[in-house]
């Protein structure tokens, strides 16, 4: 049987795994000293809280996995943790969670009718809580146990990150026009007129006559024909790399300090811790 009293260092899950936060309250009920809500931190830094039926809820000591989306158990009624809970406020969370009772199969012990419990900052007047970091809650005047033990609480940052969606990129194409000018080397026939000395044999064996005579030569040149190509010339990949950065947040933290007053022969030092 688990004790109360782990829950205050417990980190609280929803129903699919979902980190929420630290818990922040538990509310007990009078008559069978069992929890029965808790407020619970989320958010950023844990800046927010919601309180949160433990019906169905599973706790292993160290993780307390509540049976509630997270999306739901953020929009929770906005209520004050710092008072016990009405019947009205707590019909009011049922109802938000869809739920018609409180009772439930895991039971605790160390609530109900014990001194020291309650000393110890469990409290079990109605729907009561039993919060570890509130300091205006009459600490001073909280009496000692009689073993002369008291629990001190401070607050502690809880900082987790989640991973979000910042932005998109793309790869597009578009065609552009540039103009190329290439010079491509052409050759030609052009007609050159030769005379060349007819010697005596040439003039033996030619038959000379007086007449008109005719003769072509045929030219040729060279033509240039450009046509266009397509051919792949490079490869574009979009790819992506991490970049770590450093980011400074700063909160103020509240620490209960314990006082003792009335004791003699008590060093001054260890009065104030």
């Amino acid at each position: 049987m688990s004790n109360i009293k782990d829950l205050f260092n417990a980190i609280a899950y929803d129903n699919t795994g979902d980190k929420l936060g630290s818990v922040k309250e538990v509310f007990v009920d009078d008559n069978s000293g069992q929890p029965t809500f808790v407020e619970v931190n989320h958010g950023l830094f844990g800046m927010n809280s919601s309180l949160v039926p433990l019906r169905g809820h599973k706790f292993d000591g160290k993780d307390l996995n509540l049976a509630f989306a997270k999306d739901r158990i953020k929009d929770a009624p906005d209520l004050d943790a710092d008072q016990a809970l009405t019947p009205d406020q707590q019909n009011e969370v049922l109802r938000h969670y869809g739920v018609d009772g409180l009772e439930d199969q895991t039971r605790y012990e160390g609530v109900q009718g014990s001194r020291t419990e309650q000393d110890r900052g469990v409290h079990t007047e109605g729907a009561e809580f039993a919060g570890r970091d509130r300091a205006d809650l009459n600490d001073r005047d909280r009496v000692a146990t009689n073993d002369g033990e008291m629990i001190r609480s401070e607050e502690q940052l809880d900082v987790s990150k989640e991973r979000v969606a910042t932005g998109e990129a793309r790869l597009r194409k578009y065609v552009v026009t540039d103009s190329e000018t290439v010079e491509v080397p052409v050759t030609r026939e052009e007609v050159r007129v030769e005379r060349t000395p007819i010697n005596a044999d040439d003039a033996a064996n030619h038959n000379a006559r007086i007449g008109e005579e005719e003769a072509s030569v045929t030219l040729h040149e060279e033509r240039v024909d450009v046509s266009k190509n397509t051919v792949p010339v490079e490869k574009v990949n979009l790819g992506k790399q991490q970049v770590t950065e450093t980011e400074r947040h700063t909160e103020e933290l509240r620490k209960e300090r314990i006082d003792v007053d009335g004791v003699e022969g008590v060093d001054p030092r260890d009065e104030r811790r």
